[in-house]
């Protein structure tokens, strides 16, 4: 992946809480196979410290300062491809996850996961998968659903108007 040596997987985190990113922090620092290349607070010390320190693995809170996770994902995901990127929120509404997927994000935590769970996502994306929880990942297929059922209306509609 981006820049790893020794195997790790280099984690980058961005929360603006100070407690939450000192947890995530110290998280991250104990366990073997991950290595901490830095901590941001907000949007713009995110970007910065992603170009940097090229990480496998970005945890983006939702809601930071300096234009939210989402601008933070999109000038990540557009300067570093190879970097996986993880929502990281408090916030588990249809809108706040699609956001943060359209801007490129591959999984999407609620926070207040075990740290088990916080830990494989950040092993799973790191090393390239996505993986999103079967709730949010059902209403991913829905929307989908529903966009093919409506390109395909309009594409018969299209069909069955007279020409000329």
């Amino acid at each position: 992946m981006n820049g790893r040596t020794n195997g790790d997987i280099r984690v980058l985190v961005c929360e603006n809480d100070p407690v939450m990113r000192s947890a995530l922090s110290d998280l991250i620092r104990a366990v073997p196979g991950l290595d901490l290349v830095g901590a941001a607070a907000d949007v713009d010390t995110a970007i910065q410290q992603a170009s940097v320190t090229s990480p496998d693995a970005v945890v983006i809170d939702v809601r930071m300062p300096g234009g939210g996770g989402s601008r933070a994902a999109r000038v990540i995901r557009r300067t570093l491809p190879g970097s996986r990127l993880i929502a990281y929120s408090a916030h588990a509404d249809r809108d706040a996850v699609m956001e943060m997927l359209r801007a490129g994000a591959n999984e999407y935590l609620i926070k207040g996961v075990d740290d088990d769970e916080l830990v494989e996502a950040i092993g799973r994306t790191g090393r390239g998968h996505i993986g999103l929880p079967p709730i949010q990942l059902e209403e991913l297929l829905l929307d989908m659903a529903d966009l093919l059922a409506t390109a395909e209306a309009r594409l018969e509609e299209a069909n069955a108007e007279p020409v000329g």
